[in-house]
Parts: C-alpha cells; sequence; structure tokens
C-alpha cells in the first residue's frame, strides 16, 4: 500500500505516546467520599501512525482497560473504543479537540446490562506536554453533570 499523507489530526494522537504515571480520584456517587489510587498509562501508535493503542492498569485495586482511538476523516471526528475488566460491552466514543483550551473531548455511549442506553463525556486537557487531566463526567438526575473520575497523567 502506498504512504497516505496523514492530516494534523493525526498529529495530537501522538501526544498520549508513552508511559504516564496517574493519581486517581474516583468519586463513586455524588456525596460519596472520594477513592484515591495510583495507575499506569502505555500508548503506542500502530497502522502507521492512524492509531493510538491505551492500556491502562490501577496498581492499587488492579483495574485494567485498553483502548483504541484514531481520526475519521471522512466524518471529521475523533473516534474510539474502551474495554475494561469491570464490563462485557464495548464502548464507542467520538471525539473533537479545542485547540484553544488545550482539550480533547470524547462522547461515550453503551448499552447497560439492563438494555438502558447510557451516554456521558469525558475530557482530557493537555496542561503541558508532560501533564494532562482526564475527568469522566456522567450525567446526574437534576440534569448537571458528575465528576466520577479525575486522573491527573504525569509523564514518566
Amino acid at each position: 500500500m502506498a504512504d497516505v499523507a496523514l492530516g494534523p489530526e493525526f498529529e495530537l494522537l501522538k501526544k498520549d505516546v508513552g508511559e504516564w504515571d496517574a493519581s486517581i480520584t474516583v468519586t463513586p456517587s455524588p456525596g460519596a467520599a472520594p477513592q484515591e489510587s495510583k495507575g499506569r498509562l502505555a500508548g503506542r501508535l500502530i497502522c502507521g501512525g492512524r492509531w493510538l493503542i491505551t492500556e491502562f492498569k490501577n496498581h492499587t485495586t488492579g483495574f485494567e482497560g485498553h483502548g483504541v482511538y484514531g481520526y475519521n476523516a471522512a466524518a471529521k471526528r475523533f473516534v474510539g473504543t474502551w474495554v475494561d475488566d469491570m464490563r462485557t460491552n464495548l464502548y464507542v466514543g467520538e471525539g473533537t479537540w479545542d485547540a484553544a483550551s488545550r482539550t480533547m473531548t470524547y462522547v461515550w455511549s453503551a448499552s447497560l446490562p439492563n438494555g438502558q442506553a447510557m451516554t456521558w463525556r469525558e475530557t482530557s486537557h493537555a496542561v503541558s506536554d508532560n501533564e494532562q487531566i482526564f475527568r469522566v463526567l456522567f450525567p446526574g438526575a437534576d440534569g448537571a453533570e458528575f465528576e466520577m473520575m479525575r486522573a491527573v497523567y504525569r509523564r514518566a
């Protein structure tokens, strides 16, 4: 296959390549006590730089998850999938990059085991080339978003 030039969107995938130490705070529900843990994320590019593979491991709890992220040039959207050891379904998301705030925002959707559909947001703010703040935001009963998880990633 001939080399095809990749657009600038694919350069954004490179920012997550490498080893990242994570300080994680999970708040299981509004008003619940936060739980602190530590982990590590490893990111690598495959398929000529078209796809980012991430492997996450929480060293405190043993949780692990794996993502595949890329850019759909036809749809002009970032795309991603996520699987982990707590669920048996595949999460699928679409993302956008805001250059002004240096923030990637993904909207995810999944079918829960009870058949209900669920949608939530995840943001990753690039504080610098070596630090990112990742947030998982779920819709609350009152319509406001609830921050279920925050991870501060620092390049190892």
